[in-house]
Order: structure tokens, then C-alpha cells, then sequence
């Protein structure tokens, strides 16, 4: 027996105007610092009922650990709020998911948001995401990244964390700069590809990774070069959410356990991090995903399509100015080189491993690792 989980989507343009409608009474914004004085928010701000009172936690870093997440825990309880809004991106929303699930059950470690676990969610809060970026899809799924203090990420899932709203205005990533608009797109193709190959993959996660695939390829050149096209800023914002949907309802791959162990070790952007190992990935699972592969590649424009599909994922990301190789994401080669014993061990610990398309022990990921030197 399978299932499809989604949140309600409102998108759109004015999209952010929903928030008006919603039953709030006490409501915790959680954002980023940077979001924190920005128009964005005092747009949220404006669109929740003028009767609701307002918490803004507003400290969120960029891939914070439990601690970080929680630092306002106690304030928020005794705020009481009967929604959490999440604005930003995956980190903000996922430690949006992440208070939510401890503020309903305090009595529960964060190790307890798992599939196995029922948590009894939504007696005291509901919780709503509204991105700010287009890629991680973290306003569809259920499931949310939190980093350890030794390195790790931890992947917590559970149908319950999943958003009851999900808000997609495409006037909110018009200010995107170039270099994130990327990055997170990358990730929403990397989520598309992954999830279309998955072992748990299912009718409903394809139609998904398909559409996505056919809104997002054709128009990130057209949003890189011109940032302002609203147009393909919307395509796109809608196909990251459409990728999340699929790889929430199936799975990510061997692409996002090294991209997971490469962001922990080195500190660099998630999509970009996933990005670099994406077509090393698909070359090293054709064995038992051609067709798939075959599929998908038709899916890609003319004039980047290549035989198989790594080949013309290659030739996309090198035109899109996606590095390929360590040195081009900034990495210093020796360093990375004398890492890889570390990232081959936090990669095989992730659950991308388990449903990857092919089985691949530690030497395929070494290997793997050392395609992008």
C-alpha cells in the first residue's frame, strides 16, 4: 500500500494574499537574519490577519544544529502560537518543521521524528511555509536536515512534520541573485532526477519529477539571464515544489548523501554540493536506469541534449556555470583528497544510500567522490 501526502498550495501570482484567510490567532514566524528587516517579511506581516498576534524568530542560520534551532524554544512556548509560519529557505523551514514537532510533544527528542514514530502532531498548532527560494522543496515534504555538532546531517522524516499550507508567490524569488537562483534550482532537478529512479519511486512521484523537469530546464537560462522574467521565475518556483512533492512521496538518491556529506564537511551550498556528484551519479546507476534515464533525457531542451543523459546533465550544468569538478566550487584539491575517507563515511550513513537506484558500497562512493577531483 502506497500513499500521496501533499499540503495545500496556494501559488500564483498574489499568491501570499491566502494568509488572510487562515483561522491565526498566534502566530511564530520563523525566518532567516537576513530575511529579518527585508520586505519579504514585513509583506508576511502584513497579509496575516490584523487581529493575530506575532512571534518573529529571526535568527536562523544556514544549516543549523538542534541547538541553534531551539535557542527560542522556551519563548515560543510561552508565546502559545496556534500556527507556525516558515519563510526562507530549507534551513528556515525546516527548523519551522522542527519547533513545530517539539512544541506539540516537548516530550520528545528530535531523534523521535522518524516515519516509525506516530508524534500526535496539530493539537495545539498548524503550520504553514512560504519559500523564498526555489529548490528545496521543503515547503512539500516531510522531511527536514538538521546538522550535528560532529559533522553529520541528520535526516529526520515524518508524514506529521509536512506543512498544512504551502505558499508559492513568485514575487517573493524576483530579487534572487544569480548564483542561489542556481543553486537551488540544481537541487530541484537533482530532487526530480533522484526521485524518478528511486526503489520507493510510484506513479504519482513520476508525474511529478517529469513536470518539473519539463517547468524548470527550459527556463533557468532564461531566469539567469534575465533575472526579472517573472514569467520563468514562476515556471520555475512552481516545478522546485512539483520535484519536492516527488521526492517526498519517494525518495532521494546517492547524489544527496554525498551532496549531505560535502555541505557538512565543507560548508558550501547545498544545491551546488549535490549538483557536482548529479551526473558522476546517473553515469554510475545507468546500469540498472537506462530506460528511466532515457526518459527523462528527452526531457531537456535540444540544444543541451547529449546521447545519455549524464552526458547532456554535464553539458546543462556547464552552461548554466554549475561546477563539475572540486576546484571549480572552491575546494581546495588536497584538502578534499585527504577528506574523503570522512565524507565517504557521513555519505554512507544517509538514507539516499538505501534508496539509491543501484546498491553501491564504500568503494563506488569512493570512486564516485573522486570523479569530481
Amino acid at each position: 500500500m502506497w500513499f500521496f501526502r501533499s499540503p495545500e498550495v496556494a501559488f500564483g501570482a498574489d499568491a501570499l494574499s491566502y494568509l488572510s484567510s487562515l483561522d491565526i490567532k498566534k502566530a511564530v514566524i520563523v525566518t532567516d537574519r537576513f530575511l529579518k528587516q527585508s520586505k519579504v517579511i514585513d509583506r508576511v506581516m502584513m497579509n496575516i490577519p490584523k487581529e493575530a498576534q506575532t512571534m518573529l524568530v529571526a535568527d536562523i542560520k544556514p544549516e543549523p544544529t538542534f541547538a541553534e534551532m531551539s535557542a527560542s524554544l522556551s519563548k515560543i512556548i510561552d508565546f502559545s502560537p496556534d500556527w507556525f509560519i516558515a519563510v526562507g529557505g530549507g534551513s528556515s523551514i525546516d527548523t519551522a518543521k522542527v519547533l513545530f514537532a517539539i512544541y506539540e510533544r516537548p516530550d520528545i527528542s528530535v531523534y523521535d521524528i522518524t516515519p516509525l514514530v506516530k508524534l500526535n502532531l496539530r493539537r495545539k498548532s498548524r503550520l504553514a511555509a512560504i519559500p523564498t527560494t526555489s529548490g528545496t522543496g521543503s515547503e512539500c515534504s516531510w522531511a527536514a536536515v538538521v546538522s550535528e555538532e560532529e559533522g553529520r546531517k541528520l535526516e529526520l522524516a515524518s508524514k506529521e512534520i509536512m506543512p498544512d499550507v504551502a505558499i508559492l508567490d513568485p514575487s517573493l524569488v524576483v530579487d534572487l541573485p544569480k548564483e542561489q537562483s542556481r543553486n537551488t534550482a540544481v537541487d530541484a532537478i537533482a530532487h526530480a532526477i533522484e526521485a524518478y529512479t528511486s526503489a520507493w519511486r510510484n506513479h504519482y512521484s513520476d508525474a511529478f519529477s517529469e513536470k518539473a523537469l519539463e517547468l524548470i530546464l527550459p527556463n533557468l537560462p532564461k531566469v539567469l539571464a534575465q533575472p526579472g522574467n517573472m514569467d520563468a521565475r514562476e515556471q520555475i518556483h512552481i516545478g522546485a515544489s512539483m520535484a519536492g512533492l516527488s521526492f517526498s512521496n519517494s525518495q532521494i538518491g546517492l547524489a544527496h548523501a554525498m551532496g549531505h556529506a560535502l555541505g557538512a564537511v565543507f560548508k558550501l551550498p547545498h544545491g551546488l554540493c549535490v549538483g557536482l556528484y548529479l551526473a558522476s551519479v546517473v553515469e554510475f546507476n545507468s546500469i540498472g536506469a537506462a530506460d528511466r534515464y532515457s526518459r527523462l533525457n528527452k526531457i531537456f531542451p535540444d540544444e543541451y541534449r547529449e546521447k545519455e543523459l549524464h552526458l547532456t546533465l554535464r553539458n546543462y550544468f556547464e552552461e548554466m556555470g554549475q561546477p563539475l569538478k572540486v576546484e571549480q566550487a572552491g575546494i581546495d584539491v588536497q584538502r578534499y583528497i585527504n577528506s574523503i575517507d570522512r565524507l565517504v563515511d557521513l555519505a554512507s550513513e544517509s538514507t539516499g544510500v538505501t534508496t539509491n537506484a543501484r546498491d553501491a558500497n564504500s568503494e563506488d562512493i569512493r570512486r564516485i567522490f573522486m570523479q569530481v577531483v
